[in-house]
């Protein structure tokens, strides 16, 4: 690969949309034809059917490491990437080191909201190995100066690599990188917990996002020196909007009142007009101030760290505790974090005190007339379903009031 990573950075304040470009791998579980109609076109020179199919067949049954070199090898050199196919990009739930599928690296175009790569970048826990590898693979940009000359040249632009062998290339940087990384992401860590008052040392009374960041920098002035000059901008000096319905070769003179018309409809009070900031670094630090330089002005999103995954996260309330990282399955961290927050709340509530109480009722009616059979299946309707209900409350799928309910008609 040839060593040139240039970043690309924009900020759209109006609507809190960040479009960064950088060099990015991706992950793909396993090769695909695009003759199979059964998935989509993952490639763009697509091998003989019968040929493709054969090396897949024998990728999948082969236990010797030697011919999967050999069959991958073979599939290198007949497949190419597409690049306008978008593969699975690797997050914090992925195990990396058990995947067996494939990496592959390729010029990204991500457009971030409130999953902002530098939030990413100061979550990692860098003495966590598959962290590591996650910064490696997610964030190439940093490694493009890094790597041997025998290391840089073995990887390509859209080529497939089976993960284990990006896994044993991006080992041997760890030991060297990891405390740089660590050191790097603690200036960002630092700036981020004062200005979001994470750590709540200090009253801030009244000052804004921006102001504290401000501040932070007359405290600790030479913080970031290293990047505040390391880009360059590729600003056009005009407005825009993002929506507007006319296209700009369309518009003519004699179409003003058309123009104007338009205009006040998409924009009656002028507040959307954006100018969008662009810029270009080849140093992914840089990338990731000009985005805090761009978040800390707008007061009404707070950077905050998860009550459940401890990773940092944004949001636009203040007062919301859990993300929305995947964690299991289909499950975020903000509904496990809700499930815990009922079932604690439930179990300090009078109504499932009461419930318990009148299940131990139950239970000793049920121990002292064996002889009588109502009772035993009495207890063993109202434990069973008052167990799914109770489940239902936690989940969010009845209501406290509910099983308050049921409950009162079960106190007999």
């Amino acid at each position: 690969m040839e060593r040139k990573n240039n970043i690309g950075i924009s900020f759209d304040a109006s609507y809190f949309s960040q479009i960064f470009i950088h060099t990015s791998g991706a992950y793909l579980s396993k090769p695909i034809s695009k003759s199979n109609n059964k998935y989509l076109a993952n490639f763009k020179t697509i091998p003989p059917d019968e040929r493709f199919g054969q090396l897949v067949l024998e990728l999948e049954k082969t236990t010797s490491e030697s011919e999967r070199e050999r069959i991958i090898n073979e599939l290198k050199e007949i497949t190419e990437i597409d690049k306008s196919v978008e593969s699975m990009p690797l997050t914090f739930k992925d195990n990396i080191e058990k995947l067996n599928g494939y990496i592959v690296f390729e010029p990204m175009t991500a457009v971030e909201h409130y999953d902002l790569s530098l939030l990413d970048f100061i979550s990692y826990d860098f003495d966590v190995f598959n962290d590591y590898i996650l910064f490696f693979i997610n964030f190439f940009d940093y490694f493009i100066d890094k790597l041997d000359n025998n290391d840089i040249k073995h990887i390509e632009l859209d080529t497939l690599y089976p993960v284990n062998e990006i896994v044993e290339i991006a080992k041997k940087y760890y030991e060297k990188e990891k405390n740089n990384l660590i050191y790097y992401q603690g200036l960002f860590k630092k700036c981020v917990n004062f200005v979001y008052n994470i750590d709540n040392y200090f009253n801030f009374k009244d000052l804004t996002h921006k102001q504290r960041f401000f501040l932070y920098n007359q405290l600790y002035p030479n913080t970031f020196a290293e990047f505040k000059q390391d880009f360059h901008s590729t600003d056009l000096l005009e407005y825009k909007y993002n929506d507007f319905p006319i296209r700009p070769e369309l518009i003519q003179l004699e179409d003003i009142n058309t123009i104007i018309s338009a205009i006040e409809e998409v924009d009656p009070t002028g507040r959307k007009l954006n100018s969008l900031q662009q810029f270009e670094t080849t140093n992914l630090f840089t990338s990731f101030y000009i985005t805090l330089f761009n978040v800390v002005a707008i007061n009404k999103m707070h950077i905050k760290i998860c009550g459940n995954c401890q990773k940092y996260f944004i949001t636009h309330k203040e007062t919301v505790t859990y993300c929305d990282r995947v964690i299991n399955n289909d499950l975020t961290c903000k509904d496990i974090g809700n499930k815990e927050y009922q079932k604690r709340k439930l179990e300090s509530d009078t109504t499932y005190d009461r419930y318990r109480k009148i299940g131990s009722r139950k239970q000793l009616r049920a121990t002292r007339n064996p002889e009588i059979d109502f009772y035993k299946k009495d207890l063993e309707q109202y434990r069973k379903i008052g167990k799914q209900m109770y489940k239902d409350v936690c989940s969010g799928k009845i209501t406290n009031e509910d099983f308050e309910k049921w409950i009162d008609e079960q106190d007999k």
